[in-house]
Order: C-alpha cells, then sequence, then structure tokens
C-alpha cells in the first residue's frame, strides 16, 4: 500500500471532512480498509494530531520551579486578561482538565480543603472511573460550601462515581484528647486512617497566615495571628503551620487538629498543592521548602514571585 493512498485517505477525511464510509464508497474500499489505512498513516507520522489544551503553561517558570524547588512537576499557569480575579477558578478549571485525563483506575484520592480545590471539584468532568475512592483529609467547616471538606469529597465521589470515606467532625476540636479519641478510638477514626495509608494523591491548598485554612475557618483570632507571626509563621496546608524556612511550628492548634498526620502525608507519592495569587507567594516558599510538596499548580506570575522570594 502506498504513501500515496494513505496521505489521500488522510487528507480526503482530516482536511476535506469526508467520513469513512463516503471515502470508502469514493475509493471502492470497505470502511474496515479505510479505518486500517487512517491507523497506518497515524504510525507512519503522515498523520500529526494536534489538540488545543483549554489552558496555556509557562514552561520556563515551570521549569524554574521544579528546579529550584526539588519538585517533580510544576504548571504556572498563563492568566488571560479575562482572568483577573479568577485565579481559583482558572487552576481549579486546568487541574480538572488534568485529572479527567491522567485519574488511573484504582486510585485513592485525598481531598484537602481550599478555593482551589473546591473550584477544582465543580469544574470535574462527570464520569465512570474503576476503583476510585476519595477520602477526606482534614476535618470540616462549619459552613457547608463548595469548599467544605465534606462537600468537596461527596462532590468529587458524585462526579467520579467513586466511593468515599467522610470524616464527620470539626477540623479543630475542644482538646488533644477528644482529638486523638475520635482520629483512633473510633470505627470512623479507622477507617480513614486505613485510607490515608492507601493514599495515591493528595490535593490541598496553601494558604497565608492571615487567611490560611484555620482562619477560614474562624478558628483564628487577631491575638492568635499575632502569637503566630511573632514565631516565625507564614502560612499552612492542612492546618499544619510552618514557617518561611519550611519548617514546621507546633502550636496547641496542631494538638487539637483533626487532620493527616505530617508523617503520613509525607508518604503519599503525589502531593499537589493548588495555589495562586501573589499575596500567597510567601507562604508558598515556605510551604515548597517544607519538602511535602512535589506537584505545584500556580499561575505565571505568582510563579514567577516565588522565584524572586525563594533565592536561588
Amino acid at each position: 500500500m502506498s504513501d500515496f493512498l494513505f496521505e489521500l485517505v488522510a487528507t480526503l477525511h482530516y482536511e476535506n471532512e469526508i467520513s469513512q464510509q463516503d471515502i470508502a464508497t469514493k475509493l471502492d474500499l470497505s470502511k474496515m480498509a479505510v479505518s486500517r489505512i487512517l491507523q497506518k498513516a497515524k504510525e507512519a507520522k503522515i498523520i500529526r494530531l494536534s489538540i488545543r489544551l483549554p489552558y496555556s503553561l509557562s514552561q520556563e517558570v515551570g521549569k524554574e520551579l521544579c528546579r529550584r524547588f526539588g519538585l517533580k512537576e510544576a504548571y504556572a499557569v498563563r492568566m488571560s486578561s479575562g482572568d483577573e480575579g479568577a485565579g481559583p477558578e482558572t487552576l481549579g478549571r486546568m487541574w480538572a482538565f488534568h485529572l479527567g485525563v491522567t485519574l488511573p483506575d484504582g486510585c485513592v484520592l485525598g481531598m484537602g480543603v481550599g478555593k482551589t480545590v473546591g473550584q477544582m471539584v465543580q469544574n470535574l468532568t462527570p464520569m465512570r472511573t474503576k476503583g476510585v475512592h476519595v477520602v477526606q483529609l482534614m476535618g470540616g467547616l462549619a459552613d457547608v460550601t463548595y469548599r467544605n471538606p465534606f462537600t468537596i469529597v461527596q462532590e468529587t465521589c458524585r462526579k467520579l462515581h467513586a466511593e468515599g470515606t467522610y470524616f464527620t467532625s470539626c477540623a479543630v476540636v475542644e482538646n488533644e484528647e477528644l482529638k486523638d479519641s475520635i482520629v483512633y478510638k473510633t470505627k470512623m477514626g479507622q477507617q480513614v486512617r486505613e485510607r490515608w495509608d492507601k493514599c495515591d494523591m493528595a490535593l490541598f491548598g496553601v494558604g497565608p497566615i492571615e487567611t490560611g485554612t484555620l482562619r477560614t475557618l474562624h478558628m483564628l483570632t487577631d491575638e492568635d495571628i499575632d502569637r503566630l507571626k511573632a514565631r516565625g509563621v507564614v502560612g499552612d496546608f492542612l492546618g499544619h503551620f510552618f514557617d518561611g524556612e519550611g519548617k514546621f511550628v507546633e502550636t496547641e492548634f496542631e494538638a487539637r487538629l483533626v487532620s493527616i498526620p505530617l508523617e503520613t502525608l509525607r508518604n503519599i507519592p503525589m502531593k499537589v498543592a493548588l495555589a495562586g495569587g501573589e499575596d500567597k507567594a510567601p507562604a508558598l516558599v515556605g510551604a515548597l521548602k517544607t519538602g511535602m510538596i512535589d506537584t505545584l499548580v500556580t499561575d505565571e506570575m505568582t510563579g514567577k514571585r516565588v522565584l524572586e522570594l525563594g533565592g536561588s
């Protein structure tokens, strides 16, 4: 079979938009023969398909973030003129698309908290997955919104036709004894910890101390924030505080925090942080220096600011 025939059939189908059946009739071939010709044309590189992605990335910024902070992957999304003020939605939409393409069957997906994580779930395309299990990484909020961990897990399960494991507890409880009882002495806690141990991917946001996870939960007062800042705290993820050098800071909130322990989080193969906005850059630098993040999803300008603040 000649390249001429490959090129003719490929041009008729892809350039002239003629159906395989009509091409078969035109060239006195069977439809199956036309299908085989198109497949062989792809294998011979006569046909090279190009797909326009619904987002644009700065490869340069992404590569430099990987080099500087030892990341496996970094996605620096270019914002269009119409995206100003819509960072969480744009980043969430980008990762929802990526997850729809790459999520493997049988994955145990750990879901954290945050506006961008919530937007990602809102933008997930409903699909039928096989053996996917969704587990909550942190206790919930008081308000039922799209960024509440309860809502995030429930909606992710619905979109992916997946099973889920929930935490029916607030993120911060009254005392350490109650936290230990919930996490280590209840059937619910046992089920959640078993899923944490099997987790393949964790998705979570990163926030500065002024607007981070616990501040959003209305569990930090202005006085609390001042005390944390005096200890060098710049931000948190999943309720765990860290300073600008990437060291975790023990606080009384940590003792009452219903969230995946750091040692368990560290063992998850893929830990994805979704965070954008230049105001988050100092917190992102500290978060990346903890070594707990291996995949970053941010916007190009924030990525550049992180590189400026993060040193060489």
